[in-house]
């Protein structure tokens, strides 16, 4: 009679798995309804998300493209001119009208948050699990809004919100503006009114996720000088802060294009002049005098580089990818200062693009509670 084979503890089943890619535990789901409920289980989820965070030597983040189809691109592997297996075509999980003009709100912990103009609606995608939910924009879709996405750490909880500029005309005054901000969060499912923008910032864009905040850059005028302050939005306590983000070229910003990014846990703070491109790190959060330049180089050498372009990642080799004008993403190598296009769509198309790292975080399983035994 065969021996029987003996049966891992849990904890060591649960280790196990852990250390897995997100495609084979979507696939090991599958095995029974006890792996699947541990793979599903948000404890797990947390736990393999701070081990693939930790993880230096495996590629995690990927790009996504809201091309049709949509993409997603794996930059290391382009790199390393593995083309079979740098992009994946992706299944968009919302039906939306023909050309409508699909906006990209943030990303965070591998879900994808984005906004459909012409439905109107805000979806959260995860696209390594494919898991989705959407929700209805509040108010008028036709107010002026901006948006931002990000993991609140002490709530354990995901939030969008909403700065929406809405104008009204009466006879006696004119024309008015409101200016309304709103919070939504995945574990409620509603909609929260909280303090209002301060009366003289503008913002512009999506906010960029960092340290628990989200970051927009204003630009400001007092006495005909000019500077450029990032104004911060903290999750947890829901209040604007005000900071300086880069002394000397911030005050005098009107030649420079400037734009926010996040490229692993460091806030950036990308500048395009002409053909000169320049890359700062904010190494100490909150310290003006931490930002630090890593990346500068001259765009000639990219195909269209005197155009709007974007930065989208840095990898491990110091390779840069970007995003031209929305329709073209470029692989260049600033040693060898080569570029590599990677065209996406014909002329008069294009795409928004976020960086973002594969997950099991999923938008509708945030509940609490223990591990199941195995």
């Amino acid at each position: 009679m065969p021996k029987k084979i003996p049966k891992l503890p849990s904890e060591i089943i649960s280790e196990i798995l852990s250390r897995l890619p997100v495609k084979c535990l979507v696939r090991f789901k599958c095995v029974s309804k006890t792996w699947r409920s541990l793979i599903s289980h948000p404890e797990f989820v947390k736990n393999h998300l701070k081990r693939t965070k930790e993880d230096t030597n495996a590629n995690h983040y990927k790009i996504f493209l809201s091309t049709d189809p949509h993409l997603s691109i794996d930059p290391e592997a382009y790199f390393d001119a593995d083309d079979n297996l740098s992009t994946t075509q992706l299944k968009f999980p919302v039906s939306y009208p023909e050309y409508s003009y699909i906006e990209i709100l943030g990303s965070c912990n591998g879900l994808v948050c984005g906004l459909i103009h012409d439905n109107p609606l805000i979806y959260i995608w995860n696209p390594s699990t494919r898991e989705s939910r959407e929700l209805a924009i509040p108010g008028s879709s036709e107010d002026d809004a901006f948006y931002g996405f990000g993991y609140d750490v002490k709530l354990d909880d995901y939030k969008i919100v909403r700065v929406s500029i809405s104008t009204s005309t009466n006879s006696t005054d004119g024309s008015s503006s409101e200016t309304k901000v709103e919070v939504f969060t995945l574990k409620s499912n509603i909609w929260r009114t909280i303090q209002d923008l301060p009366c003289s910032v503008l913002l512009e864009g999506p906010g960029t996720l960092a340290n628990g905040a989200l970051h927009w850059l204003v630009r400001q005028e007092n006495g005909g000088s000019k500077k450029c302050v990032m104004v911060s939005f903290d999750l947890s306590e829901e209040k604007f802060l005000e900071m300086v983000p880069l002394r000397g070229l911030a005050e005098d910003d009107s030649n420079w294009d400037l734009e926010l990014k996040v490229l692993g846990d460091w806030l950036c703070l990308y500048s395009h002049y002409g053909l000169i491109c320049e890359a700062w790190i904010m190494k100490e959060y909150g310290s003006e005098a931490s930002w630090t330049r890593f990346l500068r180089f001259n765009g000639e050498s990219i195909p269209g580089g005197k155009y709007w372009f974007r930065l989208l990642w840095v990898t491990k080799n110091g390779n840069v990818v970007y995003d031209l004008d929305g329709r073209e993403v470029v692989f260049y190598n600033p040693d060898e200062d080569t570029a590599r296009p990677f065209i996406i769509y014909h002329e008069g198309d294009w795409f928004e693009s976020t960086a973002y790292i594969e997950s099991l975080v999923s938008p509708n399983n945030i509940s609490d509670g223990l591990l199941p035994n195995i």
